[in-house]
């Protein structure tokens, strides 16, 4: 049995997920991401203990993190792609028996990349249009981890995701439309909707996106040397946010608070269906359905609310 060793770069919703996708205990640095030049040095010094640490066998890498949205303003967005191709220039100096085996995936953005893009559904082969720098970001680190694994030999994977959710959701992020309602539905508070109810997107439960992106990996592991594969990672189920809305009101039995169009919708298309055409064996992962979803993230903030 070959043995594999991981580093997950980012302790998010998507990272933990991509954890428990396996067993083994991965390996993990602290990395200050609000200091970029900082950031950098622990990236380093972390895949010098990586290596270090590793067993002979398959090594992966799983690019997790990232604090920009799509509202983020352009100097922010470009510092998290300048720590991302530092990390990398430092991956291509590594020994060429340690890059033979190492398999990078990097975790993007649906959204980033098709934002501007017209007839859906999207597929690998459709060309790209960000609407915002945060588009712009993911595709230059798309272009980066290509350009890299090429010229280093390594192999690849770019995880273009879906509207990833789930009950890690990290609620001070302008992100997770569905952790949002469910906290609307808790609390009477009211969620904030800035975009048409007959807005689409697909949702992707967090564990899900984590067991296909472990797959990819595993199988890129048998591409060739310098491989890079494109993956969209969805449920390939599309909702509108107003079947959402309902769906959420006919599990709780009563209706959450809600107020349009307070808040910034540039970056957001109205259509991101999406239907993968690469590696499709591996869409079956994304077995929990909306309802399932939904329960679990109601449910996991019910429990921590009666914590506190």
């Amino acid at each position: 049995m070959t043995t594999v060793r991981r580093w997950i770069v980012g302790r998010g919703l998507l990272g933990r997920a991509v954890e428990r996708a396996r067993p083994d205990r991965a390996y993990a640095v602290d990395v200050p991401w609000g200091d970029p030049e900082g950031a950098t040095t622990a990236l380093l010094a972390g895949l010098a203990g990586f290596v270090a640490s590793a067993a002979p066998g398959r090594l992966e890498i799983h690019w997790c993190a990232g604090r920009a949205v799509t509202s983020t303003p352009r100097e922010r967005v470009f510092e998290e792609v300048g720590v991302f191709r530092a990390f990398l220039a430092g991956v291509a100096e590594l020994p060429d028996d340690v890059r033979d085996r190492l398999v990078v995936s990097l975790a993007s953005s649906v959204g980033g990349a098709y934002a501007a893009a017209g007839h859906a559904p999207f597929s690998e082969a459709t060309p790209v249009a960000p609407a915002s720098a945060y588009g712009e970001g993911k595709l230059a680190m798309e272009a980066a981890l290509g350009e890299t694994a090429a010229s280093a030999g390594l192999r690849a994977v770019v995880a273009r995701i879906t509207n990833i959710y789930g009950p890690g959701q990290d609620l001070t992020k302008a992100q997770g439309l569905i952790s949002v309602l469910a906290r609307a539905h808790l609390t009477g508070h009211p969620a904030s909707i800035y975009v048409p109810l007959d807005t689409l997107r697909d949702y992707v439960y967090e564990d899900d996106a984590g067991a296909i992106i472990s797959a990819a990996a595993e199988r890129a592991a048998r591409t060739p040397r310098g491989t890079t594969t494109l993956k969209i990672v969805g449920s390939g189920r599309a909702v509108s946010i107003g079947a959402l809305v309902s769906e959420l009101q006919r599990l709780r039995r009563r209706h959450g608070a809600i107020v349009l169009g307070g808040g910034d919708a540039r970056g957001q298309s109205s259509d991101l269906r999406v239907r993968s055409r690469v590696w499709t064996d591996l869409d079956a992962l994304a077995g929990t359905t909306l309802p399932e979803g939904l329960h679990r993230v109601f449910v996991a903030q019910l429990r921590g609310a009666a914590r506190r």
